[in-house]
């Protein structure tokens, strides 16, 4: 097929996420890509500042990944979730050795989207609350209970969902929602936060959900002791803490995970 019958056919029989049909003009054709850079059917190559969708950490079609899709396929394809394979207890001890504090069992999911929406799950069984405290400029999927938990504006078609999210506002230093300079005053973040859960009421908040560094709405970095606060008050009254990882995890920060800041 040629570019125009990939776009035409796409535009026919494809389903875009995030826009408006009729908005679809001319997306890019992509044919292969390798490290860091992706080609279109016409030959021309792009420098994927994105990563695609933030998750190419390692870049495109890396030899060693592609020889382990490869070896796997050849071995099995797929397994029943309620069975044991050697490359899934690898790969989760894996995790184990890797991830910060005392974290060391892992639920497999297929998305982040999916992972957040277990995650909520888990929170609400395990405490017996309902809450959960997120972010307006958090971003944590396009599936129904990702959608709502976080802030994004083009959750607003879909309410109302799920019950029981409280939103805040995010340390965002540049453009302070409380009216400070950008070295104003730190503190102000993390009481918002906590003055925010004493008016919900502590003891029916399940978890605080939180991407580490709110991603694809700024990229902004919270200020120092601002986790370590969190961390030491959902301590205090039974709430978990859930960091939102799928962005800034795996290396993007120059750590493994960016808590481990």
């Amino acid at each position: 097929m040629n570019p125009q019958e990939i776009v035409k056919t796409h535009r026919d029989h494809v389903f875009f996420s995030w826009v408006p049909q009729k908005n679809i003009q001319n997306p890019i054709v992509m044919d292969r890509a390798e490290g860091v850079y992706f080609w279109d059917k016409d030959g021309k190559r792009y420098l994927d500042f994105s990563s695609q969708y933030v998750n190419m950490n390692i870049g495109h079609s890396h030899p060693k990944v592609i020889a382990a899709i490869k070896d796997q396929a050849d071995k099995l394809v797929f397994a029943h979730p309620g069975t044991a394979t050697e490359i899934r207890a690898a790969t989760a001890a894996k995790l184990a050795e890797i991830t910060p504090g005392d974290l060391t069992k892992t639920f497999f999911t297929l998305s982040g989207a999916e992972a957040i929406e277990n995650a909520i799950k888990i929170a609400r069984l395990y405490t017996g609350r309902h809450k959960i405290v997120t972010r307006y400029r958090s971003y944590h999927g396009a599936t129904l209970g990702a959608g709502i938990a976080g802030g994004d504006p083009r959750r607003l078609a879909h309410e109302p969902t799920i019950s029981g999210i409280v939103r805040v506002h995010d340390p965002y230093a540049y453009r302070c929602p409380f009216g400070y300079a950008p070295e104003g005053n730190p503190q102000v973040y993390i009481d918002h936060v906590i003055q925010t859960i004493e008016f919900e009421g502590p003891e029916n908040v399940a978890a605080i959900l939180m991407e580490t560094i709110t991603g694809f709405n700024g990229c902004i970095i919270p200020p120092d002791g601002y986790w370590q606060a969190l961390r030491e008050y959902a301590d205090q009254h039974g709430i978990l803490l859930i960091c939102d990882e799928v962005i800034a995890g795996f290396g993007r920060t120059g750590k493994m995970f960016a808590i481990e800041h």
